[in-house]
């Protein structure tokens, strides 16, 4: 496994060819993959001991076009503009054209644009968005330790590279099913459900 920067070409190049790349998020460590390779996917799932018919969230930066392969109603719009990027992943309805591996026949994926600079600026750079998941095996608590990552994962097949940096905040991410007729959060993070039902139903 190589040790890498976010500026490192290798980063690039280890997602474009279908591996899994070891990154520091806001709060944890994850593994990602590009979200349109089904044997990146499979690589994935394997790396973390997984079963693939799991889906895994979408990251990607806010330049990216949401609304070519997931439903974006005006409600979301408001939720995205408001709080992303940021610490807050929204479940949506995902439109034919989403690879089948972001939602695996649910119809519904996670989407994430994080808040944290570096990592943001490294997805700006990709020509995909990632799918990225915890960095550790399923069942084992997540971590924030690039040491502990490297250590878990440094035999792996699948897992070509890892980048050192931080993890900056200890707060989960709120994760929040925006797919109904209101707001239901799975998980309460930094981002509160009274603040998200308020951009949610404001009067346009």
């Amino acid at each position: 496994m190589d040790i890498l920067s976010f500026k490192d070409s290798e980063a690039k190049q280890i997602l474009d060819h279908g591996y899994v790349l070891a990154l520091p998020t806001e709060t944890v460590y994850g593994l990602g993959v590009r979200w349109d390779d089904k044997e990146a996917y499979e690589r994935l799932a394997k790396s973390k001991n997984r079963r693939p018919s799991k889906p895994i969230a979408v990251m990607t930066s806010g330049d990216f076009d949401l609304d070519k392969y997931f439903v974006i109603t005006p409600a979301i719009r408001r939720i995205i503009n408001r709080f992303l990027p940021g610490p807050l992943t929204i479940l949506v309805k995902t439109k034919e054209t989403a690879p089948f591996q972001t939602h695996l026949g649910t119809n519904i994926a996670g989407i994430r644009i994080p808040g944290k600079k570096d990592l943001l600026e490294f997805l700006k750079s990709l020509p995909f968005p990632l799918q990225v998941t915890s960095a550790n095996i399923s069942g084992q608590p997540a971590t924030s330790s690039f040491d502990e990552v490297k250590k878990i994962f440094d035999k792996s097949e699948d897992v070509k590279g890892i980048v050192k940096g931080e993890c900056i905040s200890s707060v989960p991410t709120t994760v929040v099913d925006l797919t109904q007729d209101k707001p239901i959060v799975i998980r309460e993070g930094e981002v509160k459900l009274n603040e998200i039902q308020e951009e949610f139903f404001k009067e346009n």
